[in-house]
């Protein structure tokens, strides 16, 4: 009977025991219906990836690119046994139809965006910080003014892929032909408009693309035109004291200018043929494209006259619903690896983000123009306000009106006033 007992005791007890081990159900904090406490999200190890899911990235690129792209993704897909779905968007849809997808909850995981636009969707709750996905060092790595563009809230929304700054194409001989060589300063650059008028050419002394207002934005700062101080952590868009300068010397400046976009229609054109200007102000990868012989490229040094340019550049994302997370991480830190950084500048002729590559024996290939305060960012300070989209295209709204005679340089003055945020 003793023995019995013992048996039955026996057997109460391991039930006991098996009733107060844990399971897996019971390491979760909360219930479904309850608020559960939020864990620190480890990045992923970038030997090992456990969530191993088929993810899906959008992009918007030229076809050159995207195919450069898709060839970088292939391998990526070989090497780690995992699906990557790259999507190109058209190339005239904005940024905007992105909006619809992120509170539908069906966006991609991962997408490369305009740097502009990383504040905006950060700020809408739409996107991860890279904390919670990218494994590598961002501060002090990749370049200031991509960096800078994608900080929000004391977090970093997104991982430089590359960067676009505007530079100077000028013919040194032409210049050279009237006594003058390029302009550094205001004084300089009157000098050389009063010489222009002189000057016996059917040429034109400055171009650019009237419906690009990025290029615009940096004419007027190249012109005198400041920041007005500090806006959301970053500089705004123009003081209206520098404005009184740099507005005139425009209106000085207009009647030499040349459109450069690609619309034929334009009464710029003669014979079917684009005349030429001495000066052109574009992005430094369209430098890259043309044969430009005999012409030199600068990139002037940012000073406290406004001197400055604006370096775009585009960034990865992974948004705020992705299931698979550690998978975007180590697929955008396949992507953005110096190997890949280098092989991307070598086809696409964007500058790669990651300062290593420029401080490497023969520069890894980058251009001579590239300047020591380009890659340390000393002086660089972009506007990065959430609202710089709608701000960029008010500006190439109202640029254009000016420049094709529409509102005369007091109108014009008035609306880039109220410009700032």
């Amino acid at each position: 009977m003793k023995r019995r007992n013992h048996w039955v005791l026996f057997a109460l007890l391991l039930l006991a025991l098996i009733n107060l081990s844990p399971t897996e159900k019971s390491t979760m904090v909360g219930s479904k219906d309850q608020e559960r406490t939020t864990e620190p999200v480890k990045p992923p190890s970038q030997e090992k990836v456990r969530d191993n899911g088929r993810i899906k990235v959008a992009v918007r690129l030229p076809e050159s690119e995207f195919n450069e792209l898709k060839a970088m993704n292939d391998s990526f897909m070989q090497e780690h046994s995992t699906e990557v779905e790259l999507v190109n968007l058209p190339t005239g849809e904005d940024y905007t139809s992105l909006q619809q997808q992120f509170e539908l909850g069906a966006s991609p995981d991962v997408v490369l965006l305009d740097n502009v636009w990383v504040r905006r969707y950060a700020a809408g709750g739409f996107l991860l910080p890279t904390e919670s996905y990218y494994s590598g060092s961002l501060t002090g790595e990749v370049l200031s003014a991509s960096l800078a563009q994608d900080e929000w809230n004391g977090y970093v929304w997104g991982v430089p892929l590359d960067a676009d700054p505007y530079v100077w194409v000028y013919d040194s001989e032409v210049l050279r032909e009237i006594g003058h060589s390029f302009p550094s300063t205001l004084e300089e650059w009157h000098a050389l408009i009063e010489a222009w008028n002189e000057f016996n050419s059917p040429a034109y002394l400055l171009g650019l693309d009237y419906n690009d207002p990025y290029a615009m934005m940096s004419l007027l700062w190249q012109l005198g035109a400041k920041g007005q101080g500090k806006q959301e952590g970053a500089e705004s868009i123009f003081n209206k004291k520098s404005l009184n300068e740099a507005v005139p010397l425009l209106e000085q400046l207009q009647p030499y200018m040349i459109d450069t976009s690609d619309d034929e229609s334009s009464d710029r054109w003669i014979g079917g043929n684009r005349q030429d200007a001495v000066i052109t102000l574009i992005p430094s990868t369209e430098a890259r494209k043309y044969p430009y012989r005999g012409k030199k490229i600068f990139f002037p040094e940012p000073l406290e006259s406004g001197n400055k340019m604006w370096i775009s550049g585009r960034s990865f994302v992974v948004t705020a619903r992705s299931k698979h997370r550690d998978t975007a991480g180590l697929w955008i830190s396949a992507m953005t690896a110096q190997i890949q950084q280098r092989q991307w500048h070598e086809k696409t002729g964007h500058l790669p983000a990651l300062k290593t590559l420029y401080y490497q024996a023969m520069r890894s290939g980058l251009p001579d123009w590239v300047t020591a305060s380009f890659v340390k960012g000393q002086g660089i300070t972009q506007p990065v306000t959430t609202n710089l989209p709608e701000l960029m295209q008010q500006l190439q709204e109202t640029s254009r009106s000016f420049l094709y005679n529409d509102i005369n340089a007091k109108q014009y003055l008035k609306q880039l006033d109220e410009l700032n945020p």
